[in-house]
């Protein structure tokens, strides 16, 4: 079983300050990074933070994750970071669609994910590709249909938004037995959080959810116990969360 843990670079601090908490868990075999323009750090650049002091000696504690946003890519041209990926070694990515960003100088092209995962499994053929998995989305028989068409794209699994139902979860994962799926958790701390999981991702919640670290770290460990037993994986979004409160509840 694999655990990757998000950590938004926000800045190098951000990103230090996250691996350093990491490694007190090792449980936690990989680092999933974001791609947010509103931060001056792109994804894939994390990785010279994340693995500074590495080398043969003292090899990199963590798997490294990035996330790609199809629509800043040009279908027509090359995929410009090959070179970067292949020096430092990059074998894993997340594909998203990616939001329209907000500054209009910022190029973004026609580009949906399944076309985008074909072209980098065609260009990087090691690469191990992850398509965003939206429980959210649509309904199940269409988001099931979608992870398909990802997976014979060249998808070699998939990465979920965060659920807070394990019944809806359990759900899913009849469907997907045997693939290779990282199920994303999220605490949620605040009812404007909930409020903003509600309204923006149509996320669902059960009745009895309590947005404290008690009933999150709760939930949290039975997802852990789920994946655990059901070989899947497990990925951790923590947002706005003494970091180390949550990881230590989770794992300890």
């Amino acid at each position: 079983m694999l655990v990757s843990l998000e950590i938004v670079p926000r800045d190098r601090e951000a990103l230090e300050s996250g691996a350093a908490a990491a490694l007190a868990f090792p449980r936690i075999s990989h680092i999933n990074v974001p791609d947010l323009l509103r931060f001056s750090i792109r994804s894939w650049e994390a990785n010279d933070i994340l693995d500074a002091g590495a080398g043969p000696d003292k090899p990199r504690p963590f798997g490294f994750i990035p996330h790609l946003r199809a629509i800043d890519f040009d279908l027509d041209q090359p995929f410009p970071h090959r070179e970067f990926f292949s020096s430092r070694g990059i074998t894993k990515v997340l594909v998203i669609a990616g939001d329209p960003p907000k500054d209009p100088g910022h190029r973004t092209y026609p580009t949906e994910t399944v076309p985008f995962i074909r072209k980098l499994k065609k260009e990087m053929p090691g690469i191990e590709i992850y398509g965003a998995f939206d429980p959210y989305r649509s309904n199940i028989r269409f988001e099931l249909d979608y992870l398909k068409e990802k997976e014979d794209a060249g998808a070699a699994g998939f990465m979920s938004q965060p659920f807070f139902d394990l019944r809806l979860l359990e759900i899913y994962a009849e469907y997907l037995e045997g693939k290779n799926v990282f199920w994303g958790i999220s605490p949620v701390l605040t009812e404007s959080s909930r409020g903003y999981w509600e309204s923006r991702n149509r996320a669902v919640f059960p009745k009895h959810f309590k947005p404290d670290l008690y009933w999150n770290v709760d939930f949290g460990r039975r997802v852990l116990n789920y994946c655990t037993a059901n070989n899947f994986n497990l990925y951790l979004m923590p947002i706005k969360v003494n970091l180390e409160a949550y990881l230590s509840g989770l794992f300890t």
